[in-house]
């Protein structure tokens, strides 16, 4: 998933699609796209248009090249990959995965890294067990240390045996949101009463430190939870999560970008600023490093978040406006930082004394992990639920955290340095984790989601249509979403 542009921003790249379309109107015809006004270089034919270099749109075009389909990538960063980043230490050249960090181990994820010769690993199996990491909890609204009781091994164990149980009863639910008719109210409940219900509580912690940006987590609808901590996830927890064994998740993704460049199947620094898409096929003009292009295209596959405002230049149908409109999402911030005061071995999760189970009050810092470069702490941050696509600005984030952060050190002098943390790197990953409120979700939105699949020759993929996990959006898009795209192409 790759992050997207600022309102302003927005409001000249939709006044701009609107001049485009004026420009390629003929006189006495609707808006449409001129072949003659562009150079024959400038023209691009493909079987499939694919909008995003994320997870998805990066996994589907390969799959789709090697199913003997043409494609063009059209992304808006100069790199693809999405919230698959890694940050490489000038001085010691050492990787640090900032977005994405492990894999379930399935066949679609194993099949992937191997087609591009990635070697992977058991998360952790390099790890040296004499050096692992001190976690400690403390409030960053207060710096105070916090008193968490975490469940034993054994009690997370039989919980997430009775989780497993209940996910058992929807095995549909572990390819997507594929909801029962009529929705369970148990779908609906909000996660602490859910894990109250089944007797499953001491899921929680383990939930909230592996995938925690999801809004306030005990009030978010257990089927939100379910559709990215689902049978596969809960499995890989039990078996092992895999990781690359580089330590560089990126590599996937710089292979996988080698090899598009050179069959003149992605564009990159481009964005579409005007479409037509309906049964005659697909017509894009892209703005690009080197001028606008026209893609014409049969089928057209958007794996961007599909928020409306983020979607202006695609010329939204009523249907697909009001699926969309109902979206809300979270804000999640990565970063790298220097100078934090705290030791090399030490991470500190924000918990709170006067919560339920502990969990912190958003906005507001996840943790300050450790890293594998001495000097370096990965912090992570998230903010609630809402229906904004851009809910903080970077400089806001970025002020709360080093707040956080002087606050621990303020109150605990004896254990922290007291310093001046700084950011030697920073990603906004928003919108993230888009999902509905629980009277949208009992309306139908999912079903109605999926309906959009093949409108207009447009299909979709992504996090919002699957869940924000890289191997379930792979499952998905193979198993659910080419085949319907490839069905007559």
């Amino acid at each position: 998933m790759a992050a997207y542009e600022h309102p302003a921003f927005r409001s000249a790249l939709f006044f701009s699609a609107s001049l485009v379309l004026q420009t390629f109107a003929s006189p006495n015809q609707t808006p449409g796209f001129d072949i003659a006004k562009f150079k024959k270089a400038d023209i691009v034919y493909k079987d499939v248009a694919i909008i995003g270099g994320g997870s998805a749109g990066t996994y589907s075009a390969i799959s789709l090249k090697d199913k003997g389909k043409s494609v063009i990538v059209i992304e808006k960063k100069n790199r693809i990959g999405g919230n698959t980043e890694t940050y490489i230490d000038p001085a010691t050249k050492t990787p640090i995965d900032i977005g994405v960090q492990m894999f379930h181990n399935i066949s679609v994820v194993n099949d992937y890294f191997n087609r591009f010769q990635v070697p992977l690993i058991k998360y952790g199996a390099d790890a040296d067990p004499n050096a692992q990491p001190v976690n400690a909890q403390y409030d960053f609204r207060t710096g105070k240390a916090v008193n968490v009781s975490f469940p034993t091994a054994e009690a997370v164990g039989a919980a997430f045996g009775k989780f497993a149980q209940f996910l058992a009863q929807y095995p549909r639910l572990n390819d997507g949101m594929f909801l029962p008719d009529p929705i369970p109210a148990d779908f609906l409940l909000p996660l602490g009463d859910f894990v109250k219900k089944y007797d499953c509580e001491a899921i929680l912690n383990t939930m909230f430190e592996l995938d925690p940006a999801l809004g306030d987590f005990t009030t978010v609808p257990a089927i939100e939870r379910i559709r990215v901590f689902g049978l596969s996830l809960v499995e890989a927890v039990g078996t092992g999560v895999l990781t690359t064994a580089h330590h560089n998740n990126s590599e996937l993704y710089t292979r996988a970008q080698t090899e598009l460049l050179s069959a003149s199947s992605l564009l990159l620094s481009s964005e579409v600023v005007a479409s037509q898409r309906g049964q005659a096929g697909i017509k894009l003009v892209v703005s690009t490093p080197t001028g606008k292009k026209l893609i014409i295209a049969k089928r057209l596959l958007i794996t961007i978040p599909p928020k409306v405002d983020i979607l202006a230049p695609f010329d939204l149908s009523k249907q697909e406006t009001g699926v969309f409109s109902k979206l809300i999402d979270v804000g999640y911030y990565t970063s790298v930082m220097k100078n934090t005061g705290i030791p090399d071995n030490v991470g500190i999760f924000n918990y709170a004394q006067d919560t339920p189970y502990n969990f912190p009050v958003l906005p507001k810092g996840y943790n300050v992990q450790t890293t594998r470069v001495p000097g370096l702490h990965q912090a992570l941050y998230g903010t609630p639920r809402s229906s904004k696509t851009f809910p903080m600005s970077d400089d806001a984030v970025k002020a709360d955290i080093i707040k956080g952060i002087k606050a621990i050190q303020k109150a605990n002098p004896d254990k922290f340095n007291q310093t001046e943390p700084e950011f030697v790197f920073f990603s906004a990953h928003t919108p993230f984790y888009l999902q509905v409120k629980p009277e949208d979700i009992k309306a139908g939105h999912y079903e109605k989601l999926y309906a959009l699949q093949g409108l207009r020759n447009t299909y979709w993929t992504g996090a919002t249509f699957r869940a924000q996990d890289s191997s379930d959006i792979w499952r998905y898009s193979e198993n659910e979403v080419l085949p319907k795209l490839l069905a007559g192409l």
